[in-house]
């Protein structure tokens, strides 16, 4: 069994001194080595008893596509990464202000939060605040919860 590039080929030669390709294995086998390695075959092969061509074509039109499948999702990752990475941008725009998040308290009004920080967690963005309970007139300030709380922020900018 002989090792090239990370590339394994195991060859069995016959009765009469053939020698042929039994397997080979490379997790990272490209089109273009597959391209040679039928080249090789070719090159290799009984004249009086010819392989199937139609078979190996088959076998380079499954990995073609088994590359641009991969090469598809390593685009939508990067897609992905990219929205992840817009709407924690807009999401920014909320720290400091007043939302809610379309919950409701005891009170049967809606729940308000005053955002203090937004960040991106397992690729959800999550804005951070503190739970507005009520407002002291006398002071123009507003009285805010102790505990911080989170709230999803979804990339078409709406809380939850």
């Amino acid at each position: 069994m002989a090792s090239v590039d990370n590339v394994s080929v195991n060859t069995t030669t016959t009765a009469n001194g053939q020698t042929y390709t039994k397997t080979i294995s490379n997790d990272g086998l490209t089109n273009e080595d597959f391209l040679k390695l039928m080249l090789e075959e070719l090159k290799l092969q009984d004249p009086t008893k010819p392989m199937d061509s139609a078979s190996m074509l088959d076998s380079q039109m499954q990995m073609s596509s088994i590359q641009t499948n991969l090469s598809t999702i390593e685009a939508m990752k990067s897609l992905q990464n990219s929205f992840a990475q817009m709407a924690l941008a807009s999401a920014t725009d909320v720290i400091g202000r007043i939302v809610e998040n379309g919950s409701y308290g005891q009170d049967g009004n809606l729940k308000s939060f005053q955002i203090t920080s937004v960040e991106s967690l397992d690729g959800e963005v999550v804005a951070t605040g503190y739970e507005v309970i009520g407002y002291d007139k006398e002071n123009g300030k507003l009285l805010l919860s102790e505990d911080m709380s989170q709230i999803k922020y979804d990339n078409i900018t709406k809380i939850y």
